[in-house]
């Protein structure tokens, strides 16, 4: 074993270089393992489902505005809205935005008090291929509102 006396400025510069070039190989190893790994919807759903709990998500009360199209895929403009009138013994409580096919797919969350006054947000949203952008809403009285729309991506915004 080397004593800190035996230490020349030699050997401490090659043992850094070497710490170092392992921290780069083992990061980039881990990002083309992480890249070849198709995200898919599974982890959306798993998001969705803990969110929902044992309630089941109402279709209508929510809107979702997102452009048909997302030609600019790494800023694509998300509205999220409660349709229904927010009053003091009713408002949303949380409201959450899942890009499904995105590698990590909670794309944001929201939490609201009745003094909010509306439940209205906007968005960007940086999409890494054609999928469906869903949001998910908690009211104070436990039900559950759904929003789901499809867009189409001209190229990768997370991606590689």
């Amino acid at each position: 074993m080397t004593s800190c006396a035996d230490l020349t400025r030699r050997r401490v510069l090659v043992a850094g270089a070497a710490l170092g070039a392992g921290l780069v190989l083992g990061r980039a190893q881990a990002q083309t393992s992480s890249a070849s790994a198709q995200p898919d919807s599974r982890e959306s759903d798993r998001i969705a489902a803990d969110f929902l709990g044992e309630a089941t998500a109402l279709p209508e009360g929510l809107a979702l505005d997102l452009p048909a199209l997302g030609d600019n895929p790494a800023a694509v403009p998300v509205r999220v809205h409660v349709t229904e009138a927010i009053t003091d013994e009713l408002w949303c409580e949380e409201l959450i935005v899942l890009a499904e096919r995105n590698p990590m797919p909670l794309a944001c969350r929201f939490r609201f008090t009745a003094a909010s006054g509306s439940a209205d947000v906007a968005v960007r949203l940086r999409l890494i291929e054609t999928m469906h952008v869903r949001a998910l809403a908690r009211m104070s009285d436990g039900r559950i509102l759904e929003a789901r729309q499809q867009i189409t991506v001209a190229a990768g915004g997370c991606g590689l």
